[in-house]
C-alpha cells in the first residue's frame, strides 16, 4: 500500500475516533454540554435579523434536492470526461456519508436540554448535522469528479459554501456547534476512505499492467 494511502486511512481512522470522543463528550460531559448551548446562543443571536434570513437562504443548499442535483451534475462531469472510477467514488463517497449520518442521529438521538436555550432547544435527532455532512461530503465528492487540474479550485470554494452551510444551521439554532463538527467528522472519514482506496486500486492496476 503507498505512503498516501497509509496517510488517508489514517485520517479516516483518526475522524473517526474523533467523532466518537465528541459524541461522547456532548451526550456525557455536562459540563461541556452547557459549553455547547452557550456557543450556539451567541451564534444564533442575530438569527431574527437579516443574518438569519441569509443563513436561511444558504441553508437550504442542504436540503436533499439541491444535493442529489449538485450529486448528479458531479457524476456527469466525471462520466462525460471517461472518468467512470472517480464517479463511483464521489457517488459512494456522499452515499455513504449521509447514510453513515442517518443512522447515528437513530442511534444517538437523545435530549440535550438546557437552561440557557429557554424555549428554543434543539431536537434529539440533531448530532450529526446531516446538512453538514452533506456540504462538505458533497465538497470531497467535486474535488474527485473533476479533473486534477480543476481539483485546488473547487476544493476551495466547495469548502467554503459547505462551511456557509455548517455555519447557517447554527445560526438559524437547528443544530448545536458540535453537531456540524460530527457532521464534518463524518465527511471526512468517508473522503479518507474513500480516496485511499482509489489510490489503492489505481495502484493495483498499474502493478498488473
Amino acid at each position: 500500500m503507498r505512503d498516501e494511502a497509509k496517510l488517508l486511512l489514517a485520517g479516516c481512522l483518526a475522524s473517526a475516533l474523533a467523532l466518537a470522543l465528541v459524541a461522547g463528550a456532548v451526550f456525557h460531559a455536562e459540563a461541556l454540554r452547557h459549553f455547547d448551548a452557550r456557543l450556539l446562543v451567541h451564534a444564533s443571536a442575530g438569527r431574527f435579523g437579516p443574518a438569519g434570513d441569509v443563513a436561511d437562504a444558504v441553508s437550504h443548499l442542504g436540503d436533499p434536492l439541491p444535493q442529489v442535483l449538485l450529486l448528479a451534475a458531479g457524476v456527469a462531469v466525471a462520466l462525460a470526461s471517461g472518468r467512470r472510477v472517480p464517479a463511483l467514488a464521489g457517488l459512494a463517497l456522499v452515499a455513504g456519508a449521509s447514510l453513515t449520518t442517518l443512522v447515528l442521529k437513530h442511534a444517538l438521538a437523545a435530549p440535550r436540554l438546557d437552561p440557557v436555550l429557554s424555549w428554543a432547544q434543539v431536537g434529539e435527532e440533531s448530532f450529526p448535522s446531516g446538512h453538514a455532512t452533506a456540504a462538505f461530503a458533497m465538497a470531497a465528492a467535486w474535488a474527485i469528479f473533476v479533473p486534477p487540474r480543476w481539483r485546488l479550485p473547487v476544493a476551495c470554494i466547495g469548502i467554503v459554501l459547505a462551511s456557509l452551510v455548517a455555519a447557517s444551521v447554527v445560526v438559524l439554532r437547528h443544530h448545536f456547534p458540535s453537531d456540524v463538527l460530527g457532521g464534518l467528522l463524518v465527511a471526512l472519514a468517508w473522503a479518507c476512505g474513500v480516496l485511499a482506496l482509489q489510490i489503492e486500486n489505481s495502484r493495483r492496476k498499474s502493478c498488473s499492467m
